[in-house]
């Protein structure tokens, strides 16, 4: 029994020995592994491909070949395509997207344009008796507003100087130069415009001058010498008046805003609002009706024949004082003024001898 324990017991110690032995054999296998992995890493170009990387590529790139055959397979299953096929579509959705808005755009440009212009040839045949010609703006200073632009029609279009501009809302200027194929507008809001305008509801007329400039903020006209500015209301509508020689008669211009209520007579004006719109004017019509003046309507009168002086002569019956008219005359009046004060005369007479009892012409005139 005893020879049977001692045999087990040298069984179970040769068992551990062999276990040491092992363990040590496996951690001289592992330590030489490391210091020869880590020499190769440490000695290795930067370039190459360690052998840990290269084996874990070699038992990976099928699994993740295999991953990429099954995933192309469900994308296209499914219609999903891959990230390049997604950049690429996003691009041509945003170009396509871009021309639709450039369409859209002009479309909206020119749907505009049309409904501009229907207005402007519904507003043609209110002019259609001053003789209208369509012009379309084609440049305009610097500055906010419309106060001075060029047109598209010139001398070869009938256009000269002074004719009126209009649009559908009413009056906005004059043509103050020509030339071959283009003319310069200068508007009624400019300060170097003055038109002959009258109050629609109380006949008035006065004078209206532009006041605004490239840097005001609004668009406004003053109306000076109105005779009734006490009458005038906010809201009275202005036209035309005709009597400048340059705009026919009953263009509309605006309508009046404000009254001015200075002392001054001076100072007495009356705030214009025009009806146009001089912030977008593209298209207008020029009036190539001459307005007619005075001296066409008048005939010349002509020249009056020079008439002789006559000149009184004295007789003995005559008073020693008398009186002769003088007369002037004038080369353009077809008759002759008299003067205010006539000329006293003095008529000799030889037969009356002068005496103390006869008073002089001064004492006369002195007691009379």
């Amino acid at each position: 029994m005893a020879k049977n324990t001692s045999f087990s017991q040298d069984k179970k110690i040769s068992k551990q020995k062999a276990r040491r032995r092992r363990y040590t054999i496996y951690s001289l296998l592992v330590t030489l592994v490391a210091i020869l992995v880590l020499y190769y890493l440490l000695s290795r170009p930067s370039g190459d491909i360690s052998i840990v990387e290269n084996g874990a590529g070699t038992v990976f790139t099928p699994l993740q070949n295999g991953a990429r055959v099954v995933t192309e397979f469900f994308k296209s299953w499914f219609g999903i395509g891959s990230s390049e096929n997604l950049e690429e579509e996003v691009e041509r959705l945003r170009q396509e997207n871009e021309l639709l808005n450039i369409r859209l755009n002009t479309l909206t440009e020119v749907e505009n344009e049309n409904e501009r212009l229907e207005i402007l040839l519904n507003a043609r045949e209110e002019y259609e008796g001053l003789s209208p010609v369509f012009a379309k703006v084609i440049a305009k200073d610097t500055g906010v507003w419309f106060d001075t632009f060029a047109i598209n029609r010139g001398q070869n279009d009938g256009i000269s100087t002074n004719m009126a501009v209009v649009n559908a809302d009413g009056l906005i200027g004059r043509v103050y130069e020509v030339g071959m194929n283009y003319s310069k507008v200068l508007t009624l809001i400019d300060p170097r415009s003055s038109v002959a305008a009258l109050i629609g509801r109380t006949r008035d007329n006065g004078m209206m001058q532009g006041i605004t400039t490239s840097s005001s903020d609004t668009v406004e006209c003053y109306m000076y010498y109105l005779p009734n500015i006490a009458n005038v209301r906010v809201g009275d509508e202005v036209f035309t008046s005709g009597l400048d020689s340059l705009f026919p008669k009953g263009l509309k211009i605006g309508s009046v805003i404000a009254i001015s209520r200075e002392a001054d007579t001076s100072d007495k004006y009356a705030v214009i609002s025009p009806a146009c719109d001089f912030s977008s004017i593209e298209e207008v019509y020029v009036l190539r009706q001459v307005v007619q003046t005075i001296d066409d309507v008048l005939p010349v009168v002509p020249t009056a024949t020079p008439r002789p002086i006559v000149t009184p002569v004295p007789t003995s019956t005559t008073s020693r004082y008398s009186y002769a008219t003088q007369q002037v005359y004038d080369e353009n009046a077809a008759w002759l003024y008299p003067t205010v004060t006539p000329t006293p005369t003095i008529v000799p007479d030889s037969s009356i001898a002068p005496s103390a009892s006869k008073r002089v012409p001064e004492e006369m005139w002195i007691n009379s």
